[in-house]
């Protein structure tokens, strides 16, 4: 290849480069599933953001993202912001395998409970926080999650019956063997100690199996409402189980 000849294609890969990298963020309608919508875009395809983003029953004001570089990988950094709903930021990078990077989530637990329904008329107050420091997920699931802690701040619950106090409520969040998100949940307050594991595959199925009992000032109103969750055992505990499908 001549000199004039090695100029133009240099010249040339320069110009895509500087096409792709002012190319407007409104190209990625076209790689968008069908199940998922969003009302306008902004920026270009290497920041931006996207606005009334929906799916399934996700629904986002806004997401922005920038193009960047992770450990040596490709790497995009998102912001969420709803401030009805779920707010947070966090990276995502990898080349073969999914990583979530720094992820901080926060959200109203009635944001949650409605994704959640409860066999009771129970509604959530306070708000849920997630952090998870570094997960990685590939085609068959969760592979493996460092730093993964969720907590459910001023935590009620409010029923036709009156309030349920709760004190912070922790969840140590893992990995299963079958790919799935897993939580060891743990709470004790002067109305109710609760016990238990859960997890929640990719295919949106949920399961959560735990122990209930209830606290020295429990207000004697709330007494039957547990009674309707299951039966006290010879340890004063009730046997709890929820499980059903996000989407």
């Amino acid at each position: 290849m001549g000199a004039k000849a090695k100029k133009a294609v240099l010249l040339l890969v320069c110009y895509l480069l500087l096409l792709g990298w002012y190319a407007p963020a409104q190209l990625l309608r076209v790689f968008l599933p069908a199940d998922m919508r969003v009302g306008s875009f902004s920026g270009s395809l290497w920041q931006g953001s996207l606005h009334q983003f929906n799916w399934r029953n996700v629904t986002l004001p806004e997401l922005k993202w920038q193009f960047t570089w992770s450990s040596w990988q490709p790497a995009l950094r998102l912001a969420l912001h709803d401030p009805q709903g779920i707010q947070g930021s966090g990276t995502l990078r990898g080349w073969l395998s999914l990583q979530l990077y720094q992820w901080q989530l926060s959200a109203p637990a009635g944001f949650v409970q409605q994704q959640l329904p409860l066999p009771l008329p129970i509604t959530a107050q306070g708000k849920l926080q997630l952090r998870l420091q570094q997960g990685e997920f590939s085609s068959h699931g969760c592979s493996s999650l460092s730093g993964g802690v969720a907590n459910w701040q001023n935590a009620q619950l409010a029923s036709p019956l009156g309030e349920l106090l709760l004190s912070n409520v922790q969840a140590q969040l893992s990995c299963d063997a079958k790919g799935a998100l897993a939580l060891v949940l743990k709470q004790d307050s002067s109305h109710l100690n609760l016990t238990g594991r859960g997890s929640l595959g990719f295919d949106g199925r949920y399961q959560f199996s735990g122990q209930l009992r209830s606290g020295p000032q429990l207000p004697d109103v709330m007494k039957p409402l547990m009674n309707q969750l299951g039966r006290v055992d010879d340890q004063g505990q009730i046997a709890w189980q929820v499980q059903g499908k996000l989407f």
